[in-house]
C-alpha cells in the first residue's frame, strides 16, 4: 500500500499541464480529475482489477517532471515521418513538420483549435477509472493529435517516438486520433528509454473512428528494464469502422496497459493483437475490454506471452455483449508459454453475454514447450537449445504475422530471433 503522504508527493511533483492559459473547459477537466485522484489515489491489490499487480516497487520513490527536451540517446532512423517527444515534451528539431497531413503536437493543437479539442478530449474514457488515468487527465503535458478530414486516406505511416531519458522523471502524455467517416490512417507509437534508468511514463491514446473509418494503431514498448509504464488506449467506433490495435511489450520493470473499445455502430470491427516477451523480474499486466453495444459487430483478440526467468504476466480480457447486440461475433484467445519454472502467468478471459443470437468464444492456455515437438526436432539433428528456440520463435511469431507493416514485422522478427531467443538466428 502506498502511503497517503506519498500520494501527496505525487501531486506536489507533477508538471505544468499543456499551457498556463488553458480554456475553462480544460481547466474543469483538470480540476475534476485531480479531485478524483485525491479521492481514489493509486491502485492497490485490494482493487479487483489490480489484484495481481502490486505497486510496491513505487513505494518511497519520488518522480519529478523534466524540462529537458534535448535528445541525448540514439533513437535510430526511420523511413516514416515522425514526431519525437522527450520526457513528455515535443522535440521540434527531431520532428517532421506534419500539420499539412493533419498531425500536430497536442499543445500546439490546443492553441490553434481549442473548440475542436473540446469535442473529443476525454470522451472515450471509461466510467471505471483508476488513479493513473486521473493523473493523466489532470497533468497531461503534451502528446500528438491526428485529425483527418472526412474521406482522407493518409497514405504515409506516421511514427511517434516517446523518449524517457531523465532519471527519476515522470511524464504524462495524451494523444488523440480523430478519424471521421471514410478516413484511414496508420500510426506507430514507440516508447523507448535510457538503458538502466528508473522513470515513470503515464500515457493515454484516444481513438475516435467514424463511420467506415479504418485505423491501424501500433504500440511498441522498448523502455528501460527499470522503467514503469502505465498506458491506456480507449476507442469509440461508428458504423462499419475497423480498428486494429497491436500491443507489443518487449521491456520495462512494471507495465500496465488498459485497452478498451466501444462498438457503437452496426458492422463495426475491432482487432486486438498482443505480444509480451518477458524476462528477469519484468511484470506486464494487459487488460482489454470490448463492449458490443449494438448488433452485427465483430471483435477478434489474440494475445500471446513468452516468459522466462522470474517474469510474470497478467491478462484480463472482458467481452460484453449488450441485450440488443444480436448477431455479435466475438473471439478471444490468450496463450502463455513459460520457459522457466519461476515464471508465472495469470489469465482471466471473461464473457458477459446478455443477447441470445450471438457466436462468442474465448480460450486461454498456460504451459511449457511441447516435449513431443522437441523430441521430433532433436531427432532431426537439431540440438536442444536450437530446438527450444525454434518452437518459441514459432509460438511468438504468430502474433508478428498479423502485423501489416513490413518494416515493423522484420524488426520484431529480428528481436525475437536474435536478442531474446538465442541460437536460432543463423537458421532464419
Amino acid at each position: 500500500m502506498i502511503a497517503a503522504d506519498q500520494v501527496q508527493s505525487w501531486l506536489d511533483n507533477q508538471p505544468v499541464s499543456l499551457t498556463d492559459s488553458a480554456p475553462s473547459w480544460l481547466f474543469d477537466i483538470r480540476e475534476n480529475a485531480l479531485a478524483e485522484f485525491e479521492e481514489i489515489g493509486l491502485p492497490s491489490i485490494r482493487d479487483e482489477q489490480w489484484r495481481y499487480t502490486n505497486l510496491k516497487a513505487l513505494k518511497n520513490r519520488s518522480f519529478s517532471p523534466s524540462t529537458q527536451t534535448t535528445l541525448s540517446i540514439d533513437i535510430g532512423t526511420t523511413n516514416f515521418p515522425r514526431l519525437v517527444f522527450v520526457d513528455g515534451l515535443v522535440d521540434q528539431d527531431r520532428s517532421t513538420a506534419l500539420t499539412e497531413l493533419g498531425v500536430y503536437n497536442l499543445a500546439a493543437y490546443l492553441q490553434e483549435s481549442p473548440e475542436k479539442l473540446e469535442q473529443h478530449f476525454g470522451k472515450t474514457l471509461p466510467n471505471r477509472r483508476h488513479g493513473f488515468t486521473a493523473l493523466n487527465s489532470a497533468y497531461a503535458q503534451d502528446g500528438f493529435v491526428v485529425e483527418l478530414d472526412k474521406g482522407q486516406q493518409l497514405a504515409q505511416t506516421i511514427e511517434v517516438v516517446f523518449v524517457s531519458q531523465t532519471p527519476e522523471s515522470v511524464s504524462h502524455t495524451r494523444n488523440l486520433i480523430i478519424a471521421p467517416a471514410n478516413s484511414q490512417c496508420t500510426i506507430i507509437e514507440r516508447h523507448i528509454g535510457q538503458s538502466g534508468e528508473i522513470y515513470l511514463s503515464n500515457h493515454i491514446t484516444e481513438i475516435i473512428a467514424g463511420d467506415n473509418a479504418h485505423v491501424d494503431h501500433y504500440k511498441i514498448q522498448q523502455g528501460s528494464d527499470q522503467s514503469f509504464h502505465f498506458g491506456g488506449v480507449f476507442i469509440k467506433q461508428g458504423r462499419h469502422s475497423n480498428v486494429k490495435n497491436h500491443n507489443i511489450n518487449l521491456s520495462g520493470l512494471l507495465t500496465r496497459n488498459d485497452i478498451n473499445s466501444d462498438l457503437l455502430g452496426e458492422g463495426a470491427h475491432v482487432e486486438m493483437n498482443g505480444l509480451v516477451l518477458g524476462k528477469g523480474h519484468q511484470h506486464v499486466d494487459n487488460h482489454t475490454e470490448v463492449n458490443h453495444a449494438v448488433p452485427l459487430c465483430t471483435s477478434d483478440e489474440y494475445y500471446k506471452t513468452v516468459l522466462d526467468e522470474h517474469a510474470r504476466s497478467v491478462f484480463r480480457g472482458r467481452i460484453i455483449v449488450a441485450e440488443d447486440a444480436q448477431q455479435t461475433l466475438a473471439d478471444q484467445q490468450n496463450n502463455n508459454l513459460l520457459l522457466s519454472k519461476k515464471a508465472e502467468a495469470d489469465t482471466k478471459p471473461q464473457l458477459e453475454i446478455y443477447a441470445d443470437d450471438v457466436k462468442c468464444s474465448h480460450g486461454a492456455t498456460v504451459g511449457q514447450l511441447d516435449e513431443t515437438s522437441l523430441f521430433y526436432l532433436k531427432s532431426r539433428g537439431i540440438d536442444n537449445e536450437s530446438a527450444r528456440g525454434l518452437l518459441t520463435f514459432a509460438f511468438a511469431n504468430e502474433v508478428v504475422d498479423r502485423i501489416q507493416i513490413d518494416a515493423i514485422k522484420q524488426e520484431l522478427t529480428k528481436i525475437i530471433a536474435g536478442e531474446l531467443l538465442s541460437g536460432i538466428e543463423e537458421m532464419l
